[in-house]
């Protein structure tokens, strides 16, 4: 669910517009911003799903976020933005490309900045994450 999101060089506005029901990419501009609250399924779940029909509700669900991840590796993709994450309930494991998974928990806060990443829940229960992604440029 996208709560809110701002365009580059936002401005305090007395009456301001959601931008949210019209967007055509979650992914902010350079300088612009999202802010979204995702709930992960666990992955014993997502493994009898119809992969096909999951493929096209990203797609519609997730304007260009769905276009970044990597049709090869499931769940990795990588945005130009900087992400502030905070697991909100349950547990989640990141899996970056380099290093060993780490394990987050309720109240586990990650930064991401551009990096390569998937999210995998492999508990019994949802987990549900907030984040502000940041635009930025790809150096």
């Amino acid at each position: 669910m996208t709560v809110w999101s701002t365009p580059a060089n936002p401005s305090c506005e007395a009456q301001p517009q959601d931008r949210t029901t019209n967007l055509a990419t979650l992914l902010p501009e350079p300088g612009g911003s999202t802010f979204f609250v995702v709930r992960f399924p666990p992955d014993s779940v997502m493994s009898s799903i119809d992969h096909e029909a999951a493929g096209a509700e990203q797609a519609r669900e997730l304007p260009g976020l769905a276009d970044t991840f990597d049709p090869r590796r499931p769940g990795f993709h990588s945005t130009p933005s900087i992400d502030y994450v905070i697991v909100l309930e349950g547990e989640l494991c990141l899996e970056l490309e380099e290093g060993e998974p780490v394990q987050l928990r309720r109240g586990d806060i990650v930064v991401q900045n551009g990096t390569w990443h998937a999210w995998h829940n492999q508990t019994g229960s949802a987990a549900v994450i907030a984040a502000i992604s940041v635009g930025a440029s790809k150096v």
